[in-house]
């Protein structure tokens, strides 16, 4: 089997997993956002004055897809109210005054050794320790896992890390292989699989043989070499590499008996687990032409991304952008105030020397976007009835199939602002989809009525 896709494009990586883990110095304040993953909101469940300590809960939320948030020092609680939030907006936070002693919590103990084969246990400790889709989903992993089981007869782990920049997971992979195959583990027996396929890209052959030495067969775990192209991270792409299953359009990977969970989250179900702590703090690779050099930041949620610049080395040329992510799909932060979350697998400040938009851009109909599209899309008819508002088409094209990976707009030659168009496109479909749900329910009430 060729473990690879259809389409994709290949990017100047910039990686560099040689930059040793660095420790970030935790903030004076950290600002722990209640939304930090798909689903319910948490609400607060302290109160300004309270002492708290590292790694107890601070927001919860019973609601089935959600999951607890955690100091990530210990101190005093300054704030409850709604501060700049990484993806836009402002949202409810629980502000903490580090008083720098990160005196523990003890509120979650390691699992016992029964406990740890026990897929109910692993389950519950997910949801305890907060634990996310860490490669940037967010979706409560309890949840997930939870709901494939009987459905779900593949594990497939994303260690693919195709984005360019971030090196999180290849640093994850070879500081820690033991853990992290422990994590997977945990995974399989959670998710009632007998095997778990660990697919990693080539680029990262060093990583390859060193988890392969661990035996992971001894785990229930076969690492799956894939071909290095951009998205091979997407969820639909690591099924189609590693188990030739093709995903419907609309289609999730559960429906052709598939899971995909990222490498840092199982790492943090091994930590969950093993040791007893929840999700606190992650890698963060820090980069971009307005700093003078990466760094891979072992970094605390809820840390503010101007000062996680100014402790990596500050800026060297004022920045225009800040990205969260990669900068295929990445989303552009609005504060330096906001602080990170679960989720941010990097942070990229750019100057305007990447700024590469042109005015009035004009498809020029070679073709090299439908080429690439992982989707077998066609970006170019796409983008011609997003222009024209034409709902009708833009569903007959399955606009709302575009996962936003940025092939498209990447390879193309006019510059065209294609994902940014698709991502417009549905939007529009949400709002018109509301509109007509509206419409509907005040046409029932006004029958009611008569």
């Amino acid at each position: 089997m060729t473990h690879t896709f259809k389409g994709g494009v290949h990017p100047n990586y910039r990686k560099a997993p040689d930059v040793s883990i660095s420790v970030v110095a935790p903030p004076a304040q950290v600002i722990i956002p209640m939304a930090q993953h798909i689903g319910a909101p948490c609400n607060p469940v302290v109160k300004v004055g309270d002492y708290v300590k590292m790694g107890q809960v601070v927001g919860d939320n019973p609601a089935p897809v959600s999951a607890p948030v955690h100091s990530s020092v210990s101190g005093k609680v300054v704030a409850v109210e709604p501060r700049p939030h990484p993806l836009g907006d402002t949202i409810m936070a629980v502000v903490i005054e580090n008083d720098f002693q990160d005196t523990p919590c003890e509120d979650l103990k390691p699992l016992t050794a029964e406990q740890l084969k026990d897929p109910d246990a692993i389950l519950n400790r997910m949801r305890e320790a907060g634990v996310v889709g860490m490669g940037g989903a967010m979706f409560p992993t309890h949840f997930k896992v939870r709901g494939g089981i009987g459905k779900v007869d593949k594990l497939v782990i994303n260690g693919a890390e195709c984005e360019p920049y971030l090196n999180g997971d290849h640093l994850t992979m070879l500081n820690y292989p033991e853990q992290l195959l422990k994590g997977i583990e945990l995974v399989r027996i959670a998710s009632n699989v007998e095997k778990a396929y660990y697919g990693i890209e080539v680029n990262k052959q060093d990583a390859i043989d060193l988890l392969n030495s661990f035996h992971p067969e001894q785990y229930g775990i076969e690492i799956v070499p894939e071909a290095v192209k951009y998205p091979q991270g997407g969820e639909k792409m690591q099924v189609k590499a590693v188990t030739g299953r093709e995903v419907k359009p609309g289609a999730l990977p559960s429906g052709v008996g598939c899971n995909v969970v990222s490498t840092r989250t199982c790492y943090a179900v091994y930590q969950a687990c093993y040791e007893g702590r929840p999700v606190i703090d992650r890698i963060v690779t820090v980069s971009g032409s307005a700093l003078g050099h990466t760094s891979n930041a072992l970094t605390r949620v809820g840390t503010p991304l101007g000062y996680l610049a100014e402790q990596c080395g500050g800026f060297v040329r004022p920045p225009r952008k800040i990205v969260l992510g990669g900068p295929m799909m990445g989303i552009c932060a609005t504060s330096f105030d906001a602080p990170t979350i679960k989720g941010n697998s990097g942070v990229l400040f750019f100057t305007e020397e990447e700024d590469k938009n042109i005015r009035d851009p004009h498809c020029i109909r070679c073709g090299r976007c439908v080429e690439v599209c992982p989707m077998n899309l066609e970006p170019l008819f796409m983008y011609m009835y997003y222009t024209k508002n034409d709902y009708e088409n833009l569903e007959k094209y399955h606009v709302m199939e575009c996962f936003e990976c940025g092939s498209c707009s990447y390879i193309c030659p006019a510059r065209m602002p294609l994902t940014h168009a698709f991502k417009t496109a549905k939007l529009m479909f949400q709002a018109k989809a509301a509109k007509d749900k509206a419409a509907e329910a005040a046409k029932a009430a006004k029958e009611a009525k008569k």
